[in-house]
């Protein structure tokens, strides 16, 4: 079928019409919402997988990190496997299991929990004078205070333990029923049932953390029968519906242990009924078994000096990150026995910085505050580092490319090819200079930039070996002494390994390479994602963590943060990148243990840098950028 010009026309009218929807409709899916102008009414902290929210005048579902505020009218679900604790202003925690959804609505005097499916444990203060209304299906239950559990799955209705405290709940009939301590309400088509809990869990608690050793762990548990009920059965799941039991067995007494590997578990006692013609079930309890993970401080390493002249050098402290943690106390003095803290402060994040310490020596640990209950806080060991005044300021230090190393055409062309040194606060510009001849003698370039890094002119040079050297130059105009000479040589390809590098990886220590992006100029115009990629060596991990961080304003701030257990990602939402400066921090576990863990780095431009010459790239920030681990 022929068309004539005007319906031609039509046709790609109509095509570039429902182009761009498509592409609207898929940039309003993927986009990162913001909190804006809404009331933040509490925190939540992960412990497992995933939990998304979803606001209240928005359709998408967003994904949150650990320690997101949850904002009023927020709708919360969770996906398999997961587990999350929330912690609202006023002392009110609820602990979300898998497969659970609810909205939370604490507008005016009475706030209300809309619990649509899954299980909740709710913790609410005593001294609060306020209720909390929870609503399901038409059904109503208001916690004057105590700890209560709520369950509700497709198989049954909506059921209420009360643990400890004053609770009342409502039928959709209006009947209102009080239900005490020790009880627990069934909601049926009828009524409700309310009845006496068979079988008081005792120990383990729930949300109750066990540490194996090395790789399972023994554990007790304590129950409470009440009178006229018998032959109980333990059952310990991994789902909280106990769809995948692997321990069901008849017990004697009032105890019983068992030896469990690393997971998280759910566990109940089931007794027959008083007329033995039926079972009934104590209430759900959930804890966690994981394996010990190492917690200390990373940096700065124990002894380490900060010279400055003028102005006080930037300090960043660093530790590792427990999955097992909700906030991290660092305590900072200049004693020893840390006696009359200097600096005192809780935070969710695994590092601070500090511009503002005076010359002297400090000593510093970190607190790990645990998210579970009745679990000891961990303490790092005390590290110690040294700000020191000096009468000059010291040469610029070379951190890459390796000193004789090579530069090869593809990572020119790649914009891999990257001067890169130590920057100093203090000093305002760089002077760089490139020469054919280690004595520095037959300059082939020479450039003056403030930032702390470089890329020459390639073309310009060609082939060959050259050497480096690099003056620094304060606000008042003094100058550093010149730094160590870097050499490299610039090839078309690099040298293939020797043989006998290829090694049996088994018997290899563990290594971990970041291949990309690190130590180059990424070029985003025109891409729809942010390609990260590494390379692991001598053990199969079990998961990564990966931190993106960007750096302004003489801080980093950490903007996106993922678990996967694939030695690559592709970071898909650009839109909380911003062109500058980023590192990333990645973390190598193995057996839930902090197996590696290194950082990279790079520069993010759009393709107008390609115009650019280097002296016109500022960093905000060139204190620490690109110091990494080894």
């Amino acid at each position: 079928m022929n068309l004539d010009k005007r319906d031609r026309l039509v046709l790609f009218t109509l095509l570039g019409v429902a182009i761009l929807f498509s592409i609207l409709f898929y940039l309003d899916l993927n986009r990162k919402i913001g909190i804006g102008d809404r009331e933040v009414v509490g925190t939540i902290f992960f412990k497992n997988n995933i939990v998304q929210r979803k606001f209240e005048d928005e359709v998408i579902w967003e994904k949150l990190e650990n320690n997101s505020p949850l904002t009023n009218k927020d709708t919360i679900r969770s996906e398999a496997f997961s587990d999350a604790l929330i912690r609202l202003k006023d002392g009110t925690e609820i602990n979300i299991d898998e497969n659970s959804m609810f909205n939370l609505d604490l507008t005016g005097e009475e706030p209300n929990l809309e619990f649509t499916q899954g299980s909740l444990e709710v913790k609410k203060d005593d001294s609060k004078p306020n209720q909390l209304k929870i609503t399901s299906s038409g059904s109503e239950i208001n916690v004057d205070s105590g700890n209560v559990k709520i369950e509700k799955s497709k198989e049954r209705e909506l059921s209420l333990f009360v643990e400890k405290g004053k609770t009342t709940v409502k039928h959709q009939d209006g009947k209102s029923v009080a239900v005490e301590e020790g009880k627990k309400a069934e909601f049926k088509k009828t009524g409700i049932e309310i009845k006496k809990i068979p079988v008081v869990l005792l120990a383990p608690t729930s949300q109750k953390l066990f540490f194996t050793d090395p790789d399972d762990v023994s554990v007790n548990f304590k129950w409470k029968q009440e009178p006229g009920y018998g032959d109980p059965n333990i059952e310990i799941s991994r789902s909280p519906n106990f769809q995948m039991t692997f321990i069901n067995e008849k017990v004697e007494g009032t105890g019983s242990s068992f030896r469990l590997k690393e997971g998280t578990f759910y566990w109940r006692i089931k007794v027959k009924n008083k007329q033995g013609t039926d079972f009934e079930f104590s209430e759900t309890n959930k804890f966690f078994v994981t394996k010990l993970e190492s917690f200390q401080g990373e940096s700065p390493e124990p002894g380490t000096v900060f010279p400055f002249v003028q102005t006080f050098p930037l300090v960043t402290l660093t530790w590792t990150k427990l999955t097992t943690a909700n906030s991290y106390q660092l305590v900072l003095s200049n004693s020893p026995k840390l006696t009359n803290p200097i600096k005192q402060l809780e935070t969710s994040a695994n590092q601070i910085s500090y511009d503002d310490l005076k010359e002297g020596t400090y000593y510093w640990k970190v607190v790990a505050k645990s998210s579970f209950p009745d679990t000891k806080d961990r303490e790092s060991q005390v590290l110690s580092f040294t700000i020191k005044k000096q009468n000059t300021i010291p040469a610029p230090k070379w951190l890459r490319p390796a000193n004789g190393s090579e530069i090869s055409s593809d990572e020119i062309k790649q914009n891999q090819a990257i001067l890169i040194w130590d920057g100093n606060a203090e000093l305002k510009s760089y002077q760089l200079k490139i020469a054919s001849d280690s004595k520095m003698k037959n300059i082939v370039f020479s450039e003056e930039t403030v930032s702390n890094f470089l890329v020459p002119n390639w073309n310009q040079m060609g082939k060959g070996n050259f050497y480096v050297t690099l003056i620094g130059k304060s606000k008042e105009g003094k100058e550093t002494e010149i730094s160590s000479i870097l050499s490299f040589t610039v090839v078309d390809k690099k040298k293939k390994p020797e043989p006998e590098e290829e090694v049996n990886e088994n018997k290899q220590e563990p290594k971990l390479e970041m291949m990309s992006p690190n130590g180059t100029i990424v070029q985003m115009k025109g891409k729809s994602s942010l390609d990260f990629q590494w390379k692991v060596t001598g053990t199969t991990p079990d998961r990564y963590d990966l931190v993106l961080y960007q750096h302004t304003a003489d801080k980093k701030t950490a903007i996106y943060k993922i678990t996967t257990k694939e030695s690559k990602h592709n970071l898909k939402d650009l839109g909380i990148l911003d062109e500058g400066a980023f590192s990333w921090d990645l973390s190598v576990y193995k057996d839930s243990n902090l197996l590696l863990s290194r950082k990279g780095s790079f520069i993010l431009a759009l393709d107008q840098f390609k115009s650019l010459k280097p002296t016109d790239i500022e960093f905000i920030s060139p204190k620490r950028l690109y110091k990494e681990k080894r």
